[in-house]
């Protein structure tokens, strides 16, 4: 939920209202190492980490989303990342 809402708030122009949820959303991931919903919530994230952090950084969160989508068995989300 709150990575949808912090993309959501990104892409109406509030970039950094947006990456605060979207880093809330990703913390809360960590915490509780839910690797069922991670690749989605690590997909949608991605989208708008992009407007603020390095493409690097970005593009190295894509790639653990892709890994971590396909050992929970989530093709969509893997696809997506």
């Amino acid at each position: 939920g709150f990575a949808y809402f912090g993309s959501m708030l990104a892409s109406i122009g509030h970039v950094n209202e947006g990456y605060r949820y979207v880093k809330l959303a990703k913390d809360l991931v960590h915490r509780f190492s839910s690797k069922e919903v991670a690749g989605e919530v690590i997909a949608i994230a991605t989208q708008t980490i992009g407007y603020v952090e390095p493409m690097q950084t970005t593009l190295e969160f894509h790639m653990q989303g892709h890994k971590t989508a396909l050992e929970a068995g989530d093709i969509r989300s893997a696809s997506l990342n």
